[in-house]
């Protein structure tokens, strides 16, 4: 591969400032030229002393109070984390319990089919008149009773017990509360 390098026709190969002064003599550090650092061999290291490696002291420093709020800030942090073990335990129970139901409510509903068309197979008004003979009669209009459900529902509920104060009502849920953590862990 040849390639055309422009060579150098002055007698200097610096840039610069110098380079317009023939005179110089080369007095400063020059770079090493390319040729000079291939050939160049490194100068030896001097050998370093080995050392033992020592173990780093450790500094223990007194340990300080323990700041009261700390103290309250860990105790709520438990307390939250037994009441949400508790809900995750109650939460549990709850879809076990729903699971249970629903498999009862379709054993309910298949048992229901079966005895409605029994009841079907039963109910023949053909068979019951021949069964009780001349003694069933119709009912006459003086024995039919209409309902008239045209007027909106109401409904009246009567509590058993008086209602409970603030403070009383909240000392009563925290009571609920315990008590279910303490049934849970029975």
């Amino acid at each position: 591969m040849a390639t055309n390098r422009r060579r150098n026709t002055t007698p200097y190969s610096t840039y610069g400032s110098v380079a317009y002064a023939p005179t110089y003599d080369g007095s400063a550090v020059r770079a090493p030229r390319r040729e000079e650092e291939l050939y160049r061999t490194p100068a030896p290291q001097p050998k370093k002393p080995v050392r033992r490696h020592e173990r780093a002291r450790v500094e223990v420093r007194q340990a300080g109070a323990v700041a009261p709020f700390a103290v309250v800030g860990f105790l709520a942090v438990a307390v939250f984390a037994v009441m949400l073990v508790t809900s995750y335990a109650q939460l549990t129970m709850a879809n076990d319990e729903m699971v249970s139901l629903r498999r009862q409510l379709f054993e309910l509903k298949v048992e229901n089919t079966t005895l409605s068309a029994q009841y079907e197979k039963v109910f023949d008004l053909a068979t019951i008149q021949e069964a009780v003979g001349d003694t069933m009669v119709k009912p006459t209009g003086e024995q039919v009773v209409y309902i008239d459900l045209s007027a909106p529902d109401t409904v009246t509920v009567y509590e058993g017990s008086s209602a409970l104060s603030g403070l009383s009502s909240l000392v009563e849920g925290i009571k609920g509360l315990f008590g279910g953590i303490i049934e849970y862990f029975r």
